[in-house]
């Protein structure tokens, strides 16, 4: 059963805001959040709350782009990108007891070569046409068919998800769907995540 993987974002969750955003996601159930941020200085003692709230909810928080900051703060992962290092560095620093997850793009040779080197999980997107990052390039559904008979590590998807195309997500049979903006529009973050919820109970 696929799971919702929330992601934080500079507009979306603020600074002023984020806390308490985090914990509403982290009420409703959800176990596995990423902290992404694109801002040139990071509150530290901010993430550390963050991680902190999320050990209260048996949560795991995992920090975008930077694997230093990770582990200084005592996150529980690190989600790498093309530029952020190779899998298997990164697993050696961080330790054999970190989440690290891996950007794929649509590239399922990354993907294989992220899992021989140590990664927990490989991400493929865009799945769609998303307003948080919209000119990322698209990843085709049958790539993430195909990477299910290859890979023997949880899959997630990302890029433009919603609750309207949600139904096509789940038909890939994800093991994370992680979205930003459906999270938190159009409503309230709990009766988003409800709707959300409720379409992947239908689908089971």
């Amino acid at each position: 059963m696929s799971e919702i993987y929330a992601l934080s974002d500079d507009a979306l969750t603020p600074p002023q805001t984020i806390f308490s955003q985090i914990d509403e996601i982290l009420r409703c159930g959800v176990k596995l959040v990423q902290y992404r941020s694109k801002l040139a200085a990071q509150d530290e003692a901010l993430i550390r709350s963050l991680i902190g709230l999320c050990e209260d909810y048996g949560a795991k928080l995992i920090i975008n782009d930077d694997a230093a900051l990770a582990k200084k703060l005592g996150a529980h992962g690190v989600h790498i990108g093309k530029d952020d290092g190779e899998t298997a560095q990164v697993r050696e620093f961080l330790g054999a007891d970190k989440i690290i997850g891996v950007s794929c793009y649509a590239s399922l040779a990354r993907a294989r070569k992220a899992e021989a080197q140590g990664a927990s999980y490989v991400a493929f997107g865009s799945l769609r046409r998303g307003k948080t990052k919209p000119d990322a390039p698209l990843c085709p559904d049958a790539l993430v068919q195909e990477a299910r008979k290859f890979l023997n590590l949880p899959i997630a998807v990302i890029g433009g998800i919603s609750l309207e195309n949600l139904d096509e997500i789940l038909a890939l049979k994800p093991d994370y769907i992680a979205m930003v903006e459906a999270i938190y529009r159009p409503a309230s973050i709990t009766q988003n995540l409800a709707n959300l919820k409720e379409k992947m109970d239908e689908y089971i």
